[in-house]
């Protein structure tokens, strides 16, 4: 064969050679509409709206005086019909301990089965301000009362006056803790290390 065909074959095969890049948003890939590449570890928390739980991973706190926290629910769930029914609800961080039956109660709908039957280990008590239940089991409890629902196009965000706050004494320390943390797609990791920064 001749050697310049040969050349010319080894030059196709190779992978082509670095550049530098011309500006630093090269070096990203863009897509539109891929929310779930949003994603960073958030904990799971559930979320007992009147007395239906859920498993939701899109929660903050909104307003410290008086406190606020919000809650992003699907209108495609049992709960979202609660919410616009005005039931209050309760947020319930648990321990990555319960992350199976975390899974249930975002994965089973609670106008067709009764969850709380479902579950391995979580069991419901009263809340002590607000007509809704809480997980016995939680580590940090939020009662909340409805404070206002801002509609969105597949979900509303809920937002509820904290009342009331539980919590296990000895159980929220820092170097303890783990929470179940939802990465998107189905993965689930956990806070495994402490870093402490002096400001």
């Amino acid at each position: 064969m001749d050697s310049r065909l040969i050349k010319s074959a080894t030059l196709h095969a190779l992978p082509p050679p670095e550049r530098e890049l011309s500006s630093p948003q090269e070096a990203f890939k863009t897509l539109e509409n891929a929310y779930f590449l949003g994603y960073v570890p958030r904990p799971v928390v559930l979320i007992c709206v009147g007395e239906n739980p859920l498993a939701v991973a899109w929660h903050m706190p909104t307003n410290k005086d008086p406190f606020m926290y919000a809650v992003a629910i699907s209108k495609e769930n049992y709960s979202y019909k609660l919410v616009v029914e005005g039931s209050n609800f309760t947020v319930n961080f648990l321990p990555k301990d319960h992350l199976e039956d975390i899974l249930i109660a975002g994965r089973v709908h609670g106008d067709k089965e009764n969850k709380w039957e479902l579950f391995k280990e979580l069991k419901p008590i009263k809340a002590l301000k607000v007509r809704a239940l809480m997980v016995e089991q939680s580590l940090l409890v939020y009662e909340c009362t409805q404070y206002r629902s801002v509609e969105l196009p597949d979900h509303t965000l809920l937002i509820g006056r904290v009342e009331l706050i539980h919590y296990k004494r000895g159980k929220l320390k820092p170097h303890k803790i783990r929470y179940p943390l939802h990465m998107g797609k189905g993965y689930f990791s956990t806070n495994c290390r402490l870093l402490k920064v002096n400001l």
